[in-house]
Parts: structure tokens; C-alpha cells; sequence
């Protein structure tokens, strides 16, 4: 059988469309694939990296503010803490101009955590200015203290004469976590 010039023109076109057809499906579309998700792999990993990285700098920033607490203000005994507590407020009260009408500290039962609480119970009275530096001051203080409840009154709507009644919460660590944070430490220390 012989082929005209133009049969041999459409055969070789259709043996190269139909050889571009299987470089395409068993070759080129294999590849874009694999790229493709190889991108995606490394862009999932790029991400994890990270994450990782951030999550590195925030153990070294929560942990220096975990020993800033350790070393600073966070006692181990219940009764350190509560005297802390006590004078700071009653230092913090009289610098604001607030009068305090009581504090009663509560220590909390709850044995299932590792940082123990005392909760202080707050009545105090002064003006705008006065209650509002208070709680800022409260807010910053370098103990481990922290608003739980307040209520705010006023007698007039001028401000001046404002009734605050508040919960603050102290943390400590008592004895035994904390020689076992010591002891976690030195460990490292060592190695």
C-alpha cells in the first residue's frame, strides 16, 4: 500500500499529535503535578518552621517572665503573699487618695492546681481620678495579682464621691512546686 504525500502528511501528524498526547498524559501532567504538590509540601512545611519559631520566642519570653515572677513576687508560702498584698494595697489606696472601708483575704481550698490563690475581698471609696489610678496601678503592679470582679458606684454624677468594691487574685507557688522548678532548672543547669 502506497501512501500519497498527503496521507503521509496526516499520518505523521496524527503520530505526533497522538505522541504529544502521551508525553502530555504520562509525562508532562505527572510532573506539573508533582511540582505542584511538592510546593504545597514545602509551603506546609515553611509554615510548621514557623510556627515552631514563634513558638520558641514565646517560651523564651513567657519563661523569663515566669522567673521574673518566681524571683519577683510569686511566694511560696500563703501567708508572704497575703502581707504583700495587704501592704501594696494599703500603699497603693493611700497614694491614690482612696479610703478603704475593708479587705478580707480568702485562701482558696482548690488542691488540684498547681499555683494556689487567695482572693481578696475589697471595699474602698474616693473619687474618679482617684479609683481609676488605683486600678491602673492594680492592672501593672509587679505581683502576681489580678482584677476578678469590680463594682463601681457613684452617690452623685459628678464623680467625686465613688464606691469601689472589688476581687483581686494573688497566685503562689507553693513549696514543693517550686524546689521542683528549682530542681528542673539546676537540671539544665548541669547539662
Amino acid at each position: 500500500m502506497v501512501l500519497s504525500k498527503r496521507e503521509k502528511i496526516i499520518v505523521i501528524l496524527t503520530m505526533l499529535v497522538l505522541m504529544i498526547f502521551i508525553m502530555d498524559r504520562f509525562v508532562v501532567t505527572p510532573f506539573m503535578n508533582s511540582k505542584e504538590s511538592i510546593r504545597l509540601e514545602k509551603q506546609g512545611l515553611v509554615n510548621e518552621m514557623q510556627d515552631a519559631t514563634r513558638l520558641f520566642k514565646h517560651k523564651k519570653r513567657i519563661k523569663s517572665e515566669w522567673q521574673e515572677m518566681i524571683n519577683g513576687g510569686l511566694e511560696k508560702d500563703p501567708s508572704g503573699i497575703e502581707s504583700k498584698v495587704l501592704h501594696v494595697i494599703r500603699q497603693l489606696s493611700q497614694d491614690c487618695g482612696l479610703t478603704i472601708s475593708s479587705i478580707k483575704p480568702d485562701r482558696n481550698r482548690n488542691e488540684s492546681r498547681i499555683l494556689k490563690e487567695i482572693v481578696f475581698n475589697l471595699s474602698c471609696k474616693g473619687g474618679m481620678n482617684s479609683v481609676g489610678q488605683f486600678l491602673w496601678e492594680i492592672e501593672n503592679s509587679t505581683l502576681p495579682l489580678k482584677i476578678t470582679e469590680f463594682q463601681l458606684g457613684a452617690r452623685e454624677e459628678d464623680g467625686r464621691d465613688m464606691s469601689l468594691q472589688m476581687k483581686l487574685s494573688a497566685v503562689y507557688l507553693p513549696e514543693e512546686d517550686k524546689k521542683g522548678d528549682e530542681n528542673e532548672q539546676e537540671q539544665k543547669g548541669d547539662a
